[in-house]
């Protein structure tokens, strides 16, 4: 089982996009997927199901390790998937010490061994993202090329640093993604450039345009290299194929 943590403390940068794209490439590759969604506004889990049922996402900070009954939602014979449910978002009131439980939990699940287990974390540096990257062998995050989004960076990567040096020694950070990137835009080439000055191999190679068929894609709950037409639709498929496929080969 490898836990793959999508996280970036600002909203609106693409992480259930991404993290949906990155379970169908691994299903076509068969390798089973669950769907771990800790993030309230329950986008990714949307996307796989109309209603939820089974092991809900809060149950994972609200029950001791060992305790739970529920078993996740399963979606397909090789999908399923934690649900975010309303009580998620109250968790960031808890107790301190139940940011280790999701790890626990996760790990104690009967799960087969090449399992990819995503975790599709809430736009806020707080318990949530800190317990996905406690229970993740790695983390990619996706960012937009925009000076709110780029400010965060560096919170997020010392909150990184602070969990691999007092939770999680075994984390991998795998960079960030550079999303919504206008290659037309001579202010976002100056900003790609000066992150690849700055971050080195922290930064992903690949990157995504800012493309409405990722978005149309999403509404028909398929992914965008599925039935893509015209030209931009064809590069955006390339796009995230490409961006899906260099994550999913980094992973430990």
């Amino acid at each position: 089982m490898q836990i793959l943590a999508i996280a970036n403390q600002k909203g609106g940068v693409g992480k259930s996009t991404l993290a949906v794209h990155l379970a169908w490439m691994a299903l076509e590759q068969d390798r089973p997927v669950l769907m771990v969604d800790l993030d309230g506004q329950a986008n990714s889990s949307r996307t796989f199901a109309e209603t939820f049922t089974g092991l809900l996402a809060s149950k994972l900070f609200t029950e001791e390790p060992g305790t739970l009954t529920e078993t996740p939602q399963g979606i397909t014979d090789r999908l399923s998937l934690i649900p975010a449910d309303v009580e998620i978002n109250d968790v960031e009131g808890l107790d301190l010490g139940t940011i280790e439980r999701p790890a626990a939990h996760l790990r104690a699940l009967p799960l087969a061994p090449e399992t990819l287990v995503i975790v599709d974390t809430p736009p806020t540096l707080g318990r949530r993202l800190i317990a996905a990257l406690i229970a993740a062998d790695a983390v990619v995050s996706p960012v937009a090329l925009n000076g709110y989004s780029i400010q965060g960076i560096t919170d997020l990567q010392k909150t990184i640093h602070m969990v691999v040096r007092r939770f999680n020694p075994r984390l991998k950070n795998l960079g960030l993604m550079a999303n919504m990137v206008n290659s037309r835009s001579a202010t976002h080439g100056q900003m790609l450039g000066e992150l690849r000055k700055a971050l080195g191999d922290k930064l992903l190679d690949v990157t995504l345009g800012h493309r409405v068929a990722i978005s149309d894609a999403i509404d028909r709950g398929k992914p965008v290299w599925h039935g893509s037409r015209g030209e931009s639709a064809q590069r955006a498929a390339h796009e995230m194929r490409a961006v899906c496929t260099a994550i999913l080969e980094k992973l430990p």
